[in-house]
């Protein structure tokens, strides 16, 4: 006896499926029996197994269709991998059998995990999750970044750009004069000694001329 075409097959799986979802509210027993009836056929015409969708859906072990808050419940849970480290300088105690040092490698990372209980059968279902991928933290190089040369100084102490420090100002007073500077600086003595003077001729001329008109500039220095 040949089994159905294919597009018989389709048309009773579809009115299967159809069937269960309209009884699923009024009549949970026949439901889950029709959709148990439509995996059964599925499996029996080698057709391909069923994907995460519909077993999150439907319960593989009574057909029972899953409505979580309507007697099934979800629950999503976070598996952490434990990582061990090797701390540098640890004691372990060695045993007759055990020789070298334990490794602990650590556990390879695990997704989340949703797991749906039936309300029918009280089965779980689980549907793993490919787990997330490691965050990658980004170093900062120093060695790329350029490094900040210090400004040079010319041989009097002064920078080329900028103006005089207390350092270089130091470094002008501790050197010694030369024979220009010198004569400069008797220049100026004479040039004011001479100036003092003829201030000093002008107010004798007028305290001469005008006696008893108070204090001049002489009554000052001779004091």
């Amino acid at each position: 006896m040949n089994g159905p075409s294919s597009t018989e097959l389709s048309a009773t799986l579809d009115f299967l499926t159809d069937a269960a979802h309209l009884l699923a509210t009024t009549a949970p027993e026949t439901s889950a029996y029709l959709m148990n009836q439509r995996g059964n056929l599925m499996f029996e015409n080698e057709l391909p197994p069923q994907s995460d969708v519909h077993r999150q859906h439907v319960c593989r072990c009574c057909g029972h269709i899953m409505i979580p808050g309507q007697g099934s419940t979800l629950k999503f849970e976070h598996q952490k991998a434990v990582r061990k480290r090797a701390k540098a300088g640890q004691k372990f105690t060695k045993t007759p059998v055990q020789t070298k040092r334990q490794i602990h490698l650590p556990e390879p990372r695990k997704g989340p995990v949703k797991r749906i209980t039936c309300g029918h059968c009280k089965k779980q279902t689980e549907i793993k999750f490919p787990a997330p991928a490691p965050i990658s933290r980004r170093s900062i190089n120093l060695k790329t970044q350029p490094q900040q040369q210090a400004p040079k100084t010319t041989a009097t102490g002064l920078k080329p750009n900028g103006a005089p420090t207390l350092g270089s100002l130091a470094g002008l007073s501790a050197q010694k004069p030369t024979p220009s500077s010198s004569a400069n600086s008797k220049k100026r003595a004479k040039s004011r000694k001479a100036g003092l003077q003829a201030l000093l001729d002008q107010s004798n001329a007028s305290k001469s001329s005008r006696p008893g008109r108070g204090l001049s500039l002489a009554d000052f220095m001779q004091k």
